[in-house]
């Protein structure tokens, strides 16, 4: 089991899905953690994992707004001292075929999802560099690797975006101590899934899947906690498929 003793995470979309169940298990194995995102939910999640507030900080913003972004990054370094590990898991899903999609939809998925990767990531590996230390881990998907069975085109697109991105990334800061890396997940039942899907096509889906389930946003955080730990030091760019079988 990693431990995180010292360490300080920021982890977007931290007030529900993967991202709180990857704030959670940070904060259980030792770290500091930011938990960012858009609304109420992260002052909930933060009251959630400690009270007292020494080890947690919820920071409400638009990830999509470089001045908030560039913001929660120095707050985080006045509090903590540092950012040891980035977790870019926010981001906004739809459905729709291509005659359904207008503009204002495409650029409000690749909005909030590949601006908002690339801004963090700006800014806080700024920071990483200082040290010749970091662990970045963005979130993509299955519908960006494969594709997607609940999702849209303009979804697919933004998510196979962020694993080009990670892979060109991972190559240029690799020489600064930092490892960039990707997280490809298959379905997972957050409460953004669980909007897009009623009982039968949850029953299908789990017909699909090899291991006969939609995994369970714990299952995906334990993955990213051992691509941001010292045992996959040797990982740069990598795509992790956690999708049950689903190839």
């Amino acid at each position: 089991m990693q431990t995180f003793k010292n360490k300080v995470a920021i982890v977007t979309g931290a007030g529900s899905g993967i991202g709180k169940a990857t704030a959670k298990l940070f904060f259980d194995r030792g770290a500091s953690v930011v938990i960012a995102g858009r609304d109420g939910k992260v002052d909930v999640t933060a009251e959630e994992l400690d009270p007292s507030g020494k080890r947690v900080l919820a920071i409400k913003l638009d990830l999509a707004e470089e001045a908030q972004v560039k913001a929660m990054v120095e707050e985080t370094v006045k509090k903590f001292g540092q950012v040891d590990i980035l977790v870019n898991s926010a981001g906004v899903s739809g459905g729709g075929n291509i005659d359904e999609l207008t503009v204002e939809k495409w650029e409000m998925i690749n909005r909030n999802n590949g601006l908002t990767t690339f801004l963090c990531c700006k800014y806080v590996i700024a920071e990483m560099k200082k040290r010749k230390y970091g662990k970045v881990v963005n979130v993509a998907s299955i519908a960006g690797r494969f594709r997607g069975m609940t999702s849209g085109l303009h979804y697919a697109y933004a998510k196979s975006g962020i694993i080009g991105f990670t892979r060109q990334l991972g190559a240029e800061v690799a020489r600064f101590g930092i490892n960039v890396n990707c997280l490809a997940p298959s379905q997972t039942m957050t409460p953004m899934l669980r909007s897009l899907i009623n009982d039968d096509i949850e029953r299908q889906l789990n017909e699909k899947i090899p291991l006969g389930y939609i995994a369970k946003p714990e299952q995906q955080a334990e993955v990213i906690l051992f691509l941001s730990s010292d045992a996959s030091s040797y990982m740069a760019g990598a795509i992790v498929d956690v999708n049950g079988g689903q190839f």
